[in-house]
Parts: C-alpha cells; sequence; structure tokens
C-alpha cells in the first residue's frame, strides 16, 4: 500500500464514507445519531448545494469572462 500517493480527493471520499459507515452503525446498533440530520433537512441540504453548483458551473462555463477567455474566443472565430 502507498498511502503517499493517495490524492486529497481519494481521502475525502474514504473519509466521508466512513463517517457515514460510523452514522449508520452509531444510529441502528446503539440508536444514537452522530450526523442529526432527518430526510427533509438533508433533501433541502441537497437540493440548495446543487443548486448553487449547477447555477455557478452553468453561468461560467461557455461564458467568456476572463480576458483569457474572450481571446481565445477570438482566436476561435478566426479574428484577431
Amino acid at each position: 500500500m502507498n498511502l503517499k500517493g493517495v490524492t486529497k480527493s481519494t481521502w475525502v471520499r474514504l473519509i466521508s464514507m466512513l463517517l457515514v459507515f460510523v452514522n449508520l452503525i452509531s444510529r441502528e446498533l446503539f440508536n444514537f445519531e452522530l450526523l442529526p440530520f432527518d430526510d427533509a433537512e438533508i433533501n433541502d441540504g441537497v437540493s440548495v448545494l446543487l443548486t448553487v453548483v449547477i447555477a455557478t458551473w452553468g453561468t461560467w462555463k461557455n461564458n467568456s469572462v476572463t480576458t483569457k477567455a474572450q481571446e481565445a474566443d477570438k482566436v476561435l472565430k478566426g479574428g484577431k
């Protein structure tokens, strides 16, 4: 195993999975919730998060906001 070669995103996914499992086990076996959110709160949180991410991505994607992007658009269109 090479733990030094593991990326940050992999660590985030592994730790997140571990937290979900610990919460599930503690809730089912010990009737104790580490993450005390009900289904409606989780639904609302995910909806808000997805809305922000998709709106930001949709606004930024293919909308030339930076000077570099605007210059690249001119090059793609054959202008100077």
